[in-house]
């Protein structure tokens, strides 16, 4: 008896779920965003917004909550779940401020991760044009194996920008002068006014292709394993010998209290709609990826990346 009253429990909850599913979503859906508004993971979540729109008829609403790298919108998701409307869209700079202990939570025990749909392959080292030590990836190895710890690489310490300069370290054998400078636009700032010699793109070439087009800076490399298809003139680090290759990764992450029905319903949402014709204009405008991955593929991706990260971050973080 008590076997089939068991078995009469999970067919109801299954009917439940499916239930809930057929009728999902029937409101708005939320999708927070840990940062301000006009950076490249504000763009990013609106482009796949619009697109979630149009495609399927969604009311997708993007809120801006930015604080503690993450952490402002990662607990007011855990406080205040909403299961199956409210989600949060961010980034790979969690691993490396997970890493840090900034955060009081695991991002993949914390919550579940529906999807990641964008990948920036365009983290490059970049120098102000007026720079007359170096131009180029082999000039700048040249340049810092003949003068070492001289150049001055601006980064945030601990961030995924600090991350990159640690790996160019160790693959070419050459050693920078690593400096907190502080945010990207105040990286860029001391770019141009000659108070550093390299910095890195925090947001990716899009958002400064501008400064490049005007001839005021110079990318060295980007991270990627091969070129771009939507900027082939872009150099890379494996081009040059040097296995540099760091994705900015961008995810969509569901509270756990969330359905698995509905986790499952909108990753499959997310795999088709990349296909939308806006969301690869804007991508290819932006030099970015569109991808798709499970589930259990983008928590496997998360981890994946997050070792690599501490791997490298290793020292820095024993201090």
């Amino acid at each position: 008896m008590k076997k089939f009253f068991a078995a009469l429990l999970v067919m109801a909850m299954l009917l439940c779920s499916v239930s809930a599913l057929a009728e999902w979503p029937e409101r708005a859906i939320e999708l927070i965003v840990p940062a301000n508004p006009g950076g490249d993971t504000d763009a990013n979540a609106r482009a796949l917004a619009a697109a979630l729109n149009q495609e399927y008829g969604w009311n997708v609403i993007v809120s801006n909550m930015n604080g503690g790298s993450g952490a402002v919108a990662f607990e007011d998701l855990m406080n205040n779940p909403d299961p199956g409307y409210r989600f949060v869209f961010y980034h790979s700079g969690a691993c490396t401020t997970e890493l840090m202990e900034v955060y009081t939570f695991s991002v993949c025990e914390a919550f579940k991760l529906v999807g990641m749909p964008i990948l920036d392959f365009t983290s490059a080292f970049l120098i102000n044009t007026n720079n007359s030590k170096f131009n180029d990836i082999p000039s700048l190895v040249d340049y810092m194996k003949a003068h070492p710890g001289e150049v001055t690489f601006a980064t945030e310490l601990g961030n995924f920008t600090h991350l990159h300069a640690l790996a160019f370290q160790a693959a070419a054998g050459v050693e920078f002068a690593i400096e907190d400078h502080g945010t990207a636009s105040q990286k860029i700032v001391d770019l141009l006014g000659d108070r550093v010699d390299v910095i890195d793109t925090q947001a990716g070439l899009g958002t400064i292709k501008d400064n490049m087009a005007a001839g005021n800076m110079i990318c060295l490399a980007i991270m990627a394993q091969e070129a771009l298809a939507a900027a082939p003139e872009l150099h890379t680090f494996t081009e040059y010998g040097y296995d540099v290759v760091f994705p900015k990764f961008f995810y969509v992450a569901a509270p756990n209290e969330c359905d698995d029905a509905i986790v499952d319903a909108f990753n499959a949402k997310l795999a088709t709609v990349i296909a939308n014709a806006d969301l690869n204009t804007f991508a290819d405008a932006a030099y970015l990826s569109l991808t798709s991955m499970s589930p259990a593929e983008t928590e496997a991706y998360y981890t994946e990346q997050m070792g690599i990260y501490e791997s490298y971050l290793a020292d820095f973080l024993g201090d």
